[in-house]
């Protein structure tokens, strides 16, 4: 598991930042007007470097910044901590990230390994 920081819960965080190898990772499956329900899946986007997601006053921002869409995940497929709130398996974003980048070998604790 790794840890990660929260915006918004409702049955589980809806904003997740997390960091795998030194990239911050943001994970939105934020309320969709559209539907009337929050999102059934997670969409995954890479932070560039230079942006400082702590001086935001929204996470809800983050999406439209200068991000990179990596692709969606479903939020039944994201395991939780006990608590629901402080770690999440790697696994499912790492199959995500392993897509993008063939051949990229990622630990446990989002570290990319040799």
């Amino acid at each position: 598991m790794i840890p990660f920081e929260y915006r918004d819960f409702w049955d589980v965080p809806r904003f997740i930042l997390c960091t795998v190898d030194g990239t911050e990772i943001l994970l939105d499956a934020g309320f969709d007007d559209s539907l009337e329900n929050y999102a059934s899946d997670y969409k995954v986007y890479a932070l560039p470097p230079e942006l400082d997601s702590g001086s935001l006053d929204s996470w809800a921002e983050l999406p439209s910044a200068q991000v990179t869409y990596l692709g969606s995940i479903p939020v039944r497929e994201i395991e939780f901590d006990a608590s629901g709130r402080e770690g999440i398996e790697i696994g499912p974003l790492l199959k995500l990230l392993r897509g993008m980048k063939p051949g990229l070998c990622i630990d446990k604790e989002g570290r990319t390994t040799a």
